[in-house]
């Protein structure tokens, strides 16, 4: 199981990247976030048969998807043992008027969709409860699951230093999922995507992120503009602790 695993965050896979759990990172207590609980990643959609095995074998089978509708259909549809659960966050947001830059991409994210957030943490405590771990992606693992992450981390009290590290951490996976799918012919990667998430994450996007979250009065107050009741949001800030 994921527990059994080293004291590394990140967890290997030929063909499934940017796979991490988010245990272990320090907390202003001076306690550490609790592993084999959430893990971060970008879609399974390409991993390899060997990848599968091992994802059940860690116990990996539970997904909450932040992608929007109408992706190909990947191996855990036909996966019995899978649970899938969609929680778009951006396909009800309509799209700015001019071009953004990457570091405005996740503030503009959290203002306009408050109420995706909200239901897409909501979503992710309620299964981390009923059948931890819980694996939350979109389609390379740094821009909407880094944006997830910022807030599970911000209510698990993880300073902001260890958070945006966490962010920027996406890069490194991101660049070997850009390399490989872009070596194969007809492959044409993030086809149409804004040019704000065509490349790697930077500290400054998460550290206005964490801006943008302080003037709202913090993450709780955040999440409760989005819809969420107290219990829900000491259930999803209890999942780290």
């Amino acid at each position: 199981m994921l527990h059994e695993q080293t004291d590394a965050r990140s967890i290997p896979f030929e063909r499934w990247w940017n796979v991490r759990d988010l245990g272990g990172l320090p907390t202003r207590d001076g306690r550490t976030t609790r592993h084999g609980v959430l893990v971060r990643a970008a879609s399974p959609g390409y991993a390899t048969a060997a990848d599968i095995d091992r994802a059940r074998r860690l116990g990996l089978t539970t997904f909450v998807d932040l992608r929007m509708p109408g992706h190909a259909p990947d191996w855990r549809d036909a996966a019995p043992d899978v649970t899938t659960v969609e929680a778009d966050l951006v396909g009800s947001l309509s799209p700015p008027r001019e071009e953004i830059s990457a570091e405005q991409l996740l503030r503009i994210l959290l203002a306009a969709g408050r109420g995706e957030v909200a239901r897409a943490v909501d979503t992710i405590g309620r299964l981390a409860l009923e059948s931890p771990p819980v694996v939350f992606h979109c389609h390379t693992g740094k821009d909407r699951t880094g944006l997830v992450a910022i807030v599970l981390l911000s209510l698990a009290s993880v300073p902001e230093a260890a958070i945006v590290a966490d962010y920027v951490a996406s890069n490194p996976g991101f660049l070997e999922m850009r390399a490989a799918l872009t070596a194969e012919p007809g492959v044409e990667f993030m086809a149409g995507a804004p040019a704000a998430i065509r490349g790697p994450v930077s500290e400054d996007a998460a550290e206005e992120a964490l801006r943008f979250l302080e003037e709202c009065g913090g993450v709780e107050a955040y999440l409760e503009s989005g819809g969420l009741t107290a219990a829900e949001i000491e259930r999803a800030a209890s999942l780290l602790r």
